[in-house]
C-alpha cells in the first residue's frame, strides 16, 4: 500500500481583490497544485501572449460557430483576431468561452478529467494565461502548459482529491468532450495520474463512502471513456453528485512500470452553506460554493430546447434561477409543465453560478438536487 501526503485543507479559490486576472489564475493552480502535494509555478510571458491573442479571437467571434463544442481549439485563419500565436496557445490550452472569473475557470477546469490532468502535471514548471472581456461583464480565458522544460523531479503518481483533504466539491464539471455516458452528470472526479505514455493495466477500483460502496464511471488508458486520449489518467466518477459533509475512500490496483501495486487514500467533501434564494448578497457571497438554497418558484420556462430554468427570486440586478437539463425536469415533474409550478416552495442543492452580471444560476443534472415542498 501506498499512502499519499499529510492533511490538506481546500482552499477556496478565491484570490485577492486586487490581483490581475492573470495573477489570480496562477495563485488558484498553485493552490490546487499545494494541495495534491506539488510545487508551485510560474508565469511564462511567451506563453502568455499567445494566450492573450486567443483570447482576444474568442472574444471577437463569441457567440457564433467558432465557439461551439471544441471549435475553440482551432482558429480558422478567416476570422477576426486569428494570429499563429494565439492558434498555437488555442490547441495547447484549456479554454473557457465565456466566464465569471480566472478563478472560476481554474476551479471548472479541475472538475474535469481532461483539464485537471496538465494542471497537476507534476513536471509542470510555467504556464501562460490569457484573457479577455465580454460585453456581459464576463471573461474569456485560456490557460496553457509549457511542458517542453519538465522539472526532472516529478513525482508519480498523482492523487486528486490527496489524501486525507477536506472541502472537496460535489459535482462534475461542465467538460468536453464529457467522459460520463450519455453526455450526463455525476460526481466530483476522483483521479490518479501517471506519466501519460507510461504502460498501465489491469486496474481495477473501488470507491466506498462510510462503508458501502458508490457506484461511479470507470475509465483508464487501456479503457478510455471517450475517443480523446485518457494520458495515464485512471479515473472514476461518481454516477451521483458526491453527498456533503462525507468521507469517501478510493482503493485503485494496477500493474505499473512491471509490479503489481496499490494505492488507498480517503477524502472529505464540503459541508452545504445554508442560502435563501431572495438574499442575492449571500448567494453573490456563494458563488462557486457548493449550497442548499431555499426559495418560492415564482416562474419557469424553457431556456432553450434542450433546458428548464425555475426562477426564485429577482432583486438588486439579479435573477436567481434554478436551472437543469431538460432530462432531469422529465424525471422531476412527470410530465408537468414548468410554470405550473409557481407558487411551490423548494429546495435545491447546487452550486450557485454567476452568469455575465445579471444572473446566478443553481445548475442542478440529478432529480436529487431537487426538493418539492408538499
Amino acid at each position: 500500500m501506498r499512502a499519499f501526503a499529510s492533511a490538506i485543507v481546500l482552499v477556496a479559490a478565491v484570490a485577492s481583490a486586487d490581483v490581475t486576472p492573470d495573477r489570480q489564475a496562477l495563485e488558484v493552480v498553485n493552490r490546487y497544485r499545494a494541495a495534491a502535494g506539488l510545487s508551485a509555478v510560474q508565469l511564462d510571458g511567451t506563453l502568455s501572449k499567445g494566450c492573450m491573442e486567443h483570447a482576444e479571437y474568442m472574444r471577437l467571434n463569441h457567440g457564433t460557430d467558432a465557439m461551439a463544442g471544441l471549435n475553440a481549439h482551432t482558429q480558422r485563419p478567416d476570422l477576426p483576431g486569428a494570429s499563429k500565436a494565439g492558434a498555437a496557445c488555442a490547441k495547447a490550452a484549456d479554454l473557457f468561452p465565456g466566464v465569471s472569473s480566472l478563478g472560476t475557470a481554474v476551479d471548472g477546469w479541475m472538475a474535469g478529467i481532461y483539464h485537471r490532468r496538465p494542471i497537476l502535471d507534476p513536471t509542470l514548471q510555467r504556464l501562460g494565461v490569457g484573457y479577455a472581456s465580454l460585453p456581459n461583464g464576463s471573461l474569456t480565458a485560456a490557460l496553457m502548459f509549457d511542458l517542453t522544460r519538465r522539472d526532472p523531479k516529478g513525482n508519480w503518481p498523482v492523487a486528486y482529491p490527496a489524501d486525507r483533504q477536506t472541502g472537496v466539491p460535489l459535482e462534475y464539471g461542465a467538460e468536453i468532450p464529457n467522459p460520463i455516458p450519455g453526455g450526463g452528470h455525476g460526481g466530483y472526479p476522483v483521479t490518479l495520474q501517471f506519466p501519460p505514455f507510461d504502460k498501465l493495466q489491469k486496474v481495477t477500483a473501488t470507491l466506498t463512502a462510510n462503508g458501502k460502496a458508490v457506484p461511479f464511471y470507470f475509465s483508464d488508458p487501456q479503457h478510455p471513456a471517450t475517443s480523446f486520449p485518457q494520458s495515464g489518467i485512471v479515473s472514476l466518477i461518481a454516477k451521483q453528485p458526491l453527498a456533503p459533509s462525507t468521507t469517501y475512500t478510493v482503493k485503485i490496483d494496477a500493474t505499473w512500470q512491471g509490479k503489481r501495486k496499490t494505492w488507498t487514500w480517503s477524502f472529505t467533501t464540503i459541508g452545504l452553506r445554508s442560502l435563501d434564494a431572495n438574499d442575492i448578497a449571500a448567494l453573490t457571497a456563494a458563488i462557486g460554493v457548493p449550497s442548499r438554497v431555499r426559495g418560492t418558484i415564482t416562474h419557469g420556462g424553457m431556456i432553450d430546447t434542450a433546458t428548464v430554468f425555475l426562477a426564485l427570486a429577482d432583486a438588486q440586478g439579479k435573477l436567481v434561477s434554478i436551472v437543469m437539463p431538460l432530462a432531469t425536469w422529465k424525471q422531476l415533474a412527470k410530465g408537468a409543465k414548468p410554470q405550473s409550478l409557481k407558487g411551490r416552495a423548494v429546495e435545491v442543492e447546487a452550486t450557485p453560478q454567476l452568469v455575465g452580471t445579471k444572473f446566478i444560476n443553481l445548475p442542478i443534472g440529478s432529480p436529487r438536487q431537487l426538493k418539492l415542498a408538499h
